[in-house]
């Protein structure tokens, strides 16, 4: 009974959003590396952290808004070395004045399929 209950459960320590990030591991390291190239970086691994992913509407809800997923990552196999990452919903958002904004993966009418890679912060790599 524990079993089947675990395995249709998403990880149980993460939040909706930690459990997006690490669904979709594969495509946002790509994402990240694929930016961060273009910005010549030099990355050649990234370790998300879905733990440190926390997900809100912009504004506040109060001029409407979409949803962003923001989190930690390491790259290099660098602990010491970590990036911010935002990643941007475009199809769920929410109209002006909204009091109660609703949960984007309980939502029917939320797309959380379509997602845009955001700002992408690089910490400077702090040696020991």
């Amino acid at each position: 009974m524990v079993l089947v209950f675990y395995s249709l459960s998403e990880h149980p320590g993460y939040s909706d959003d930690g459990n997006f990030v690490r669904n979709h591991e594969t495509a946002i390291k790509r994402e990240i590396i694929a930016n961060l190239a273009r910005e010549k970086q030099d990355i050649e691994s990234v370790t998300l952290l879905p733990n440190t992913a926390r997900g809100e509407y912009d504004n506040g809800g109060d001029v409407s808004g979409h949803y962003h997923i923001y989190f930690t990552a390491y790259v290099n196999h660098n602990r010491e070395q970590t990036i911010s990452v935002e990643l941007f919903f475009p199809d769920a958002s929410i109209p002006p004045f909204t009091l109660f904004p609703p949960n984007p993966y309980k939502d029917k009418g939320k797309k959380m399929s379509n997602w845009v890679m955001g700002n992408i912060e690089v910490s400077e790599e702090t040696s020991r």
